[in-house]
């Protein structure tokens, strides 16, 4: 009976070594086509590429990270959209970016995009009040759990990518403090809900 044991122990051991090694070495397809054809300009926004700084560059190795200020009905956006199907590490719950930033939640409100929802955060720093929009996409859906993100890349890489597309974490954040017409604001950029 104590061989029997040890027989399955050992296999199944081997079968985890094995797993292991091909879920580490099986390439996955990113995100990075879904980032490419997201658009600089089009009927009613215009965009512009911001380079990384050096110190992102180093944080980000291994990530698609597209960085851009949208003009979008009279208002400028800042714009973060970030791929980590090669280090998800990286891609970290926003609350936190938020709060290392000196940013203090106000609120934080659920906001329905297409095929899901976006959280809708009011963000204050030296009495300052901002908004903030993000979410996570995979293409299909949207929704604003770190922790679904992290079952779904999870998910992806023990399914070798059969569950679905990479999710991507998307940040919109106003460069004023004025206040937003998020609706409106959706309506004129809807290729930024499409990604």
């Amino acid at each position: 009976m104590e061989k029997r044991s040890q027989f399955w122990l050992w296999t199944a051991l081997i079968t985890a070594i094995l797993l292991g090694i091909l879920w580490q070495y099986a390439p996955l397809a990113d995100a990075s086509k879904r980032i490419e054809t997201f658009p600089l300009k089009g009927l009613g926004y215009e965009g512009k590429d911001i380079p990384l700084e050096p110190f992102e560059e180093e944080f980000f190795q291994d990530v698609t990270v597209l960085k851009r200020v949208y003009a979008v009905d009279g208002q400028y956006f800042f714009i973060t959209i970030l791929d980590g199907t090669e280090n998800r590490h990286v891609v970290h719950d926003p609350y936190y970016c938020f709060r290392g930033g000196g940013w203090e939640i106000v609120s934080d409100k659920p906001f329905p995009v297409k095929d899901g929802n976006a959280s809708k955060l009011i963000i204050e720093k030296n009495g300052e009040q901002r908004e903030a929009l993000f979410w996570f996409s995979d293409g299909n859906t949207r929704h604003s759990s770190p922790l679904k993100y992290w079952l779904q890349t999870s998910l992806r890489r023990l399914s070798l990518g059969a569950s679905g597309g990479e999710p991507l974490l998307i940040v919109v954040q106003p460069l004023t403090s004025d206040p937003v017409d998020w609706k409106a604001f959706t309506q004129h950029f809807s290729k930024l809900f499409e990604i």
